[in-house]
């Protein structure tokens, strides 16, 4: 059995030095991973360095980063019509590339059957890519996130293969932590945009009337237009018409809106100083019902 030759220190340097520029806080490079692809690149002998994401159900590309960045054929339709072509998908389906472990396109297509494809017609051959070397980084029941290295040349040597097996655990971790802190960074922004909204429409409550923050405050404790009708001894009409003004008051869109502004506001109820007393119309009893009797004190 042939051994395969050990890396340099100085290969393993590098890719220490690209580990640790993944790692490194995004607010100081929010394009190390474009940066890092270009090096890595170049210390493989690659002309073009991409990370993919590949619908494996549909053979669709997904996203793609490239560098250097005018490479992206993501963004053509033509190249999407065609990607499906790509030896990888089949050889994928068929047990030939597994996670983690690099391989090149020249070993799972003669160059003669390469030619034939329009992708490589189309694409490939006028930008001289005659071989790509891959590695699935991360794979799920869906897709397939994978480390791409193309060049001018084909064949692709123990040495190249190692250090792509070597960074590719490194990178799934990084780009996994990366998207994570984007989705919590979204998140906590659109907390923040949710709470100024929030604060903003609190401060309209003391434009609102009597009436309108009675209805209000029976919105919050859960009653429905016809129940807020009764206990105020009002119709409905006029209930719905108190909401439309409040709405625009408050700037909520509809009374699911309202009802969590309110809650998260800690607005759920107006003070019972400030409640107003609603008189019965005339003919009715304040004993008509227990919300009734609730809501007029």
């Amino acid at each position: 059995m042939a051994v395969m030759p050990a890396l340099t220190s100085k290969d393993l340097r590098t890719v220490l030095d690209l580990v640790y520029a993944l790692n490194a806080d995004e607010r100081a490079d929010p394009n190390a991973p474009l940066h890092v692809l270009a090096e890595l690149g170049r210390l493989i002998g690659a002309d073009v360095g991409s990370y993919t994401r590949v619908d494996n159900h549909t053979t669709r590309l997904v996203t793609s980063l490239v560098a250097p960045t005018r490479e992206n054929l993501s963004e053509s339709p033509d190249f999407h019509a065609v990607f499906h072509q790509h030896p990888a998908h089949a050889a994928f389906r068929a047990g030939q590339i597994e996670l983690g472990k690099a391989t090149a396109v020249s070993d799972l297509a003669e160059p003669a059957a390469l030619r034939r494809l329009a992708l490589y017609v189309d694409f490939y051959r006028p930008r001289g890519t005659l071989d790509q070397l891959l590695c699935v980084a991360t794979l799920d029941r869906r897709h397939a996130n994978t480390l791409t290295f193309n060049r001018s040349r084909r064949g692709f040597g123990d040495r190249e293969r190692r250090i792509l097996e070597l960074i590719t655990p490194h990178w799934a971790q990084a780009m996994d932590r990366r998207a994570r802190i984007a989705a919590l960074t979204t998140s906590v922004r659109k907390l923040a945009r949710h709470t100024d909204r929030l604060d903003e429409a609190l401060t309209g409550l003391p434009s609102l009337t009597p009436s309108e923050r009675a209805v209000v405050d029976h919105l919050a404790n859960g009653l429905t237009d016809r129940e807020i009708a009764r206990g105020l001894t009002i119709s409905p009409r006029t209930v719905h018409k108190h909401l439309e003004n409040v709405y625009r008051k408050l700037g909520a869109g509809n009374r699911t809106s309202l009802v969590a502004m309110l809650h998260q506001g800690g607005a759920q109820t107006v003070r019972e100083r400030d409640r107003p007393r609603l008189v019965p119309r005339q003919g009715t009893s304040s004993r008509a019902d227990p919300a009734r009797r609730s809501a007029v004190g």
